[in-house]
């Protein structure tokens, strides 16, 4: 990637630090973070376009100096300022289409006619200000970028509507890193667990929550691998359903998954006691208040509204 970026100190090249890598229109990127609030780089317009323009500002640097002209020139013809500036805004006419893209005075090469995916514009991006929360929101807008570089996967079809495959696959994701990092181990109420196991529980978890509408094993492996974990291997159906298919685990599903045999309220936390249940328990708890699940509820209550 040409450019560079701009540490917290706003010197040039004081910062080795590059940003967050995501993909944009399919291509590699970076944009800034807490640590590093302002990048510069090279991007064609498809890639900022894809930028999300409610968290990120856009400037671009635009020739304020041509390298030549065409047609007859009267003598004693001088271009104002103004009306060399107008010029280069309409040569670069498909980045008006963004209120959060400005125009920045540079004297640079003048801009070539070429396409969408070739043509690359000096960028500068900002961190918007009001933005600038927790590492989550960051992880938000990283985690959407990365898995929608071209569209997401064709739809599994096995959730009711109106939930979301994309947004419930980001909310699955930072409860996994939360728990077992870039591993597949962890520890949920004092218990060394496995990330199988996890995804075991989470499903009872779906299914007692009646948000599925295909409650079978491979669908819903299928979803997780296309979604959740592409192209990493820490998960896979055949010890999805070893797990599933034990004992230990088999005979409590049906507890699980009925909520008239097992009351669980997963608004609040269990108290830790190392058993089965409480690891359901939490699972269930973490899912209940993750901001997905808000906005879910939120949508509940809106339609419990309606009047049709």
């Amino acid at each position: 990637m040409n450019g560079f970026t701009f540490g917290p100190a706003g010197g040039r090249g004081l910062s080795r630090k590059r940003g967050t890598q995501v993909m944009l229109a399919g291509r590699t990127a970076f944009l800034p973070n807490e640590d590093v609030p302002c990048v510069r780089q090279m991007l064609t317009m498809r890639q900022i376009k894809a930028i999300p323009k409610d968290r990120f500002s856009v400037s671009l640097e635009v020739s304020s100096t041509p390298k030549a002209t065409t047609g007859p020139v009267k003598k004693g013809f001088r271009q104002s300022p103004k009306s060399k500036t107008q010029r280069i805004r309409r040569q670069a006419h498909p980045a008006k289409r963004f209120s959060a893209i400005r125009f920045v005075r540079k004297e640079t090469s003048s801009i070539a006619v070429e396409s969408e995916d070739t043509k690359l514009y000096k960028t500068l991006i900002k961190l918007a200000k009001q933005t600038m929360k927790t590492a989550d929101d960051m992880y938000d807008v990283s985690r959407r970028l990365r898995r929608n570089p071209g569209g997401d996967p064709p739809s599994s079809d096995i959730f009711y509507k109106p939930i979301d495959e994309g947004k419930l696959s980001d909310c699955i994701k930072k409860i996994i890193v939360n728990i077992f990092g870039d591993g597949d181990k962890g520890k949920i109420c004092d218990r060394e667990i496995k990330l199988v196991e996890f995804c075991l529980m989470m499903h009872y978890y779906f299914i007692r929550i009646k948000i599925l509408k295909n409650t079978s094993r491979q669908p819903f492996c299928d979803y997780l691998e296309k979604y959740v974990f592409p192209d990493e291997s820490k998960f896979t159906s055949k010890t999805f359903n070893n797990y599933a298919n034990d004992d230990h685990y088999k005979k409590f599903a049906p507890i699980f998954t009925d909520e008239s045999r097992l009351y669980i309220n997963f608004k609040f936390h269990p108290t830790p006691d190392g058993t089965l249940k409480d690891f359901f328990h939490e699972i269930g708890c973490f899912f209940y208040n993750s901001p997905y699940f808000d906005e879910l509820r939120d949508m509940q209550k809106n339609i419990d509204n309606f009047k049709i």
